[in-house]
């Protein structure tokens, strides 16, 4: 059954250059909208994956701060003799995790672009910051073998799954192939404690997500991502060029262009680095992670239609322990006139 559409306060097109296609921002974060209904929303996938508790962030953000504390140390040692000085200091150190993961954010879109520029044979900017990952997105390609012109089929398309209710953004579609339908893993990335499996790797088309860090190393893999490539697997359709198209410079392009999503042989995640280094993990985007995927869905709506302002603690049921509990806070005022009291 068709969910009803979420609600959508204060919606504004995104004109962030690093803003997806057609990603609309709400005040419950991210939703994307569909030229073929456009009363009816659908949820992106990442925000339907924030009501997942990521456990990670918290002393990330906590490293970031101290990091910055540390960084403004005489600083904080003349703020801590003024009052005043020290409110403001601590606000920008609160504030300091934050800025750093919007500077990096704002550095992994730089390069989805750059890498979109080679995909597309153009012109690459000059991006002194993001080249280290562009460099280790060419060393894929070469490795891996993938020529440009023919296997690379979708780059930054919208996916929806009108259905199901929800939307997002894959970075590519590309056809890999591999010499055995099992890989071995890379020998320095091998787990220490459990046996080296290798992971399948069947040939055909795949549905490849790219992912930057500057701290983390090129073998990460967080517990939502398989879930986030279930969701773009099994939506249904792509507003996106078919291949004839080749991305809107054929004759006959249109925007409105629907690309029927197909079925792919595998989903991975490619960790760039900015050591040039890069590491491509094919992920069980299976359907137990579509199905948990799935489950999410109706968390995020309850919690974006939630509203718990006018939940407050309810008066008890007897005078004798309101006035024992509630007076006293309630009117301490009426302790400075004669006749303040009980009788």
């Amino acid at each position: 059954m068709t969910p009803p559409p979420a609600p959508m306060p204060n919606t504004a097109e995104l004109d962030d250059e690093s803003a997806p296609q057609r990603a609309v921002a709400t005040a419950h974060g991210r939703f994307y909208g569909d030229p073929a209904h456009p009363g009816r929303p659908l949820i992106s996938v990442t925000n339907a994956l924030s009501s997942l508790a990521k456990h990670a962030l918290a002393p990330a953000a906590a490293f970031y701060t101290a990091t910055w504390f540390a960084q403004h140390l005489p600083e904080a040692v003349r703020a801590a003799d003024d009052p005043d000085e020290l409110a403001g200091f601590v606000t920008r150190a609160k504030l300091s995790y934050r800025e750093e993961w919007e500077r990096r954010r704002e550095l992994g879109s730089r390069v989805h672009r750059l890498a979109q520029a080679v995909n597309l044979g153009a012109p690459v900017p000059h991006d002194p910051e993001a080249e280290p990952f562009l460099a280790a997105y060419r060393a894929w390609l070469s490795d891996f073998r993938v020529d440009l012109a023919t296997d690379v089929l979708v780059a930054e398309t919208t996916m929806l799954n009108r259905e199901i209710g929800y939307a997002g953004t894959s970075d590519l579609w590309v056809t890999l192939r591999f010499d055995n339908p099992f890989s071995p893993l890379v020998p320095r990335f091998r787990p220490k404690k459990l046996p080296p499996h290798p992971l399948p790797t069947l040939p055909g088309l795949w549905l490849v997500d790219l992912k930057t860090s500057t701290k983390h190393p090129a073998s990460s893999l967080w517990p939502e991502q398989p879930l986030q490539l279930a969701a773009l697997r099994n939506a249904t359709t792509a507003l996106a060029c078919p291949p004839e198209c080749r991305y809107g410079a054929a004759e006959g392009h249109h925007a409105g262009h629907e690309y029927p999503v197909p079925v792919f042989a595998g989903a991975a995640i490619l960790n760039l680095r900015a050591t040039g280094a890069y590491g491509f993990i094919p992920v069980p985007a299976d359907a137990d992670a579509y199905a948990a995927f799935r489950c999410l869905l109706p968390v995020a709506t309850y919690l974006h239609r939630q509203n718990l302002r006018g939940i407050k603690p309810v008066q008890p049921p007897t005078a004798d322990a309101v006035g024992d509990h509630f007076w006293k806070e309630a009117d301490l005022t009426c302790l400075s006139t004669p006749t303040s009291g009980r009788a």
